[in-house]
């Protein structure tokens, strides 16, 4: 960059989106249970990866007028929302992947300072202000 400024690559969440809704959604169970081994990172990847077999999912490159995105081939719905995780997870690591410090619903925190503490039940803080400690 010619102005000596670094810019921070991040992923392309639009693009990851729908796939991240789905799996809050579809994948419930393998979010609960990747939010359940973490911080073991390679226990976390060994199940994303399961997850990724069992859908089948089949990523592509797809390019149209000098725009590249990344598709998953196939109608499990299954595929795309693993997938989204595993771009996810590739690009910003695990932090992402939370609990709901109100009812410990696992959810994907797709804000841009990582702060997002609630599902998509509880997406404000909790009445009464600040959250207890444990």
């Amino acid at each position: 960059m010619s102005d000596g400024l670094w810019r921070a690559v991040v992923p392309p969440y639009r693009m990851l989106d729908p796939g991240l809704l789905l799996a809050e959604t579809t994948l419930l169970v393998t979010l609960a249970e990747l939010c359940a081994v973490l911080p073991d990172e390679k226990r976390a990847s060994d199940l994303l990866n399961e997850a990724l077999i069992r859908a089948g999912a089949t990523p592509q490159l797809i390019g149209r007028d000098g725009e590249w995105r990344m598709v998953v081939a196939g109608q499990d719905p299954h595929a795309a929302a693993a997938t989204a995780l595993a771009v996810l997870v590739a690009a910003h690591g695990w932090r992402r992947l939370k609990r709901c410090v109100r009812c410990g619903r696992p959810f994907v925190d797709r804000t841009n300072g990582v702060s997002r503490r609630g599902c998509v039940d509880h997406p404000g803080r909790p009445r009464g202000g600040r959250t207890a400690k444990p």
